[in-house]
């Protein structure tokens, strides 16, 4: 019960991206906003254009469980910090959980790949022009929550025909160790951003093998 605890409170905790960002322009305004669909293996969204496939037997998530796994992250990464709560709250106001699989349930006592997609609203004016301004604000912010990440460099992948920055965090505590790669675009205003989770080569190629069904129209 213990291990499950653990790798469910660190599991929130790297799921979670959340910056500082300015809720103003940068959208299509003749695009409809849409939160997508999500059907057996596949999910897809006219607004990004985008269509993900992963295991038909995978577990998914829906909105309400989905907005309820965000904010108790939110928690365990703001802890006491007032001032940080708030910022979080607000740029929770500002994002689209958009999809949330994984290969067992997300208490599973498993080592449990998965695939979370979210879109959250940028703005020039904070900064964000790309992937890689959206990842550093966002390892600014996890480093900030005083645990022990360790951070790879920033790195390039085109992916479905865009060109998306990805960073790979990972987490030890005792025997557990959980690795996220975080993919980032700027697409219509919004930061799209993908975070795969793994513990092992086998689960790693399993949530690669997502990454590499991603395509845009």
């Amino acid at each position: 019960m213990m291990y499950k605890k653990k790798a469910f409170a660190l599991g929130l905790v790297l799921a979670l991206v959340a910056i500082f960002a300015a809720a103003c322009g940068g959208a299509d305004k003749e695009k409809v906003i849409s939160l997508g669909t999500t059907s057996s293996g596949s999910y897809t969204n006219d607004y990004f254009g985008v269509t993900i496939k992963f295991p038909s037997e995978w577990e998914t998530q829906d909105m309400e469980t989905m907005n309820q796994l965000s904010e108790a992250g939110a928690e365990l990464i703001a802890g006491d910090d007032e001032e940080m709560k708030e910022s979080l709250d607000l740029s929770q106001a500002k994002t689209l959980n958009l999809l949330m699989a994984s290969k067992y349930p997300m208490d599973s006592a498993q080592p449990n790949p998965s695939i979370i997609v979210v879109g959250e609203k940028v703005s020039l004016l904070q900064g964000v022009k790309d992937g890689q301004d959206y990842l550093e604000a966002s390892q600014e912010l996890m480093a900030q929550a005083g645990l022990p990440y360790d951070f790879k460099e920033i790195e390039t992948k085109d992916i479905g025909g865009k060109k998306f920055h990805l960073m790979e965090a990972t987490i030890s505590e005792g025997d557990l160790s959980l690795s996220q790669v975080y993919y980032s675009t700027i697409i219509d205003g919004y930061a799209f951003n993908m975070i795969t989770t793994y513990v092992d080569e086998e689960t790693k190629s399993q949530v690669e093998d997502i990454i590499d069904s991603v395509t845009f129209k």
